[in-house]
């Protein structure tokens, strides 16, 4: 049976880097030439270490390594706020990228990137796709933005904490099924993209109104619904709809990628 594992590139390869150059900040450009190779050679290192201990923990068929694009904009254009918290990439990183994707190659790990496009979007595209026809797809990543898509049964793996993630870890975190997860997020707020969502309602008010109705419409029409929240929510309607949009996940994509090129070849015995 087919296991397509399908890694959050930058998700991983942006944890390792920041290992190696921990020891050098605040002010990492100003370390030497040989300094900077060294800490390219270790990232590289611990990229190569990282994909074979996925094979063995995983035991995929196939394997494909996703890139964020960095003209992807659709996002920032319909919420100027999406990701505006985050620090841009080091520099000796973006520099390394080529080379740290030509070192996966050769382990026989395809690498995807298509400038246009988000990660999370074309992972979610070819996720969804394989599932749909009953194959085992697992997402290599930390990112919580892929947690909706256990609803459709897709796996998900943390590969720091080594932890299959499931259902029942984020009813436990969140208190809500993953398929609830962008509502609630859209309401709350998502510091991780950046999202602010409807000020004033915290976790425990979202949670609250989310139990009244399966949808927003449905919650708002409950009569336990408290009139201060019914006109804050409704008052902040265009907003929400458009975070909700944000922060979902397209699943639709055709990317043009042909199973038959992600498989890994044999490991030698």
């Amino acid at each position: 049976m087919t296991h397509l594992v399908l890694i959050d590139a930058l998700n991983l390869i942006r944890r390792l880097y920041a290992v190696q150059e921990r020891p050098y900040l605040p002010l990492p450009e100003q370390v030497t030439d040989g300094t900077r190779q060294q800490i390219i050679s270790n990232t590289q290192n611990m990229l190569l270490q990282a994909l074979q201990r996925l094979r063995s923990e995983l035991a995929p068929s196939h394997a494909l390594l996703v890139f964020d694009g960095r003209d992807s904009q659709w996002r920032q254009q319909r919420c100027p706020a999406y990701k505006a918290n985050r620090k841009p990439m080091p520099t000796i990183l973006a520099e390394a990228l080529p080379v740290l994707e030509q070192a996966a190659q050769q382990q026989g790990f395809r690498c995807f990137v298509d400038n246009t496009l988000e990660a999370d979007d074309v992972i979610a595209s070819i996720a969804s796709k394989l599932s749909q026809h009953q194959q085992q797809v697992t997402i290599v990543s930390t990112d919580k933005g892929f947690l909706p898509l256990l609803s459709q049964g897709i796996n998900i793996f943390d590969p720091f904490a080594r932890q299959q993630l499931d259902v029942a870890y984020v009813e436990h975190k969140f208190g809500v099924a993953p398929a609830q997860l962008v509502r609630l997020w859209s309401l709350t707020g998502d510091s991780t993209n950046n999202i602010p969502g409807v000020n004033g309602v915290g976790p425990k008010t979202a949670l609250e109104l989310m139990a009244l109705g399966d949808t927003l419409t449905e919650a708002l029409a409950h009569p336990d619904c408290p009139k201060k929240i019914r006109d804050k929510i409704i008052s902040h309607k265009d907003a929400i709809i458009n975070y909700m949009q944000v922060l979902s996940l397209q699943t639709t994509l055709e990317l043009g990628l042909n199973l038959q090129e992600l498989r890994l070849p044999e490991q030698e015995k």
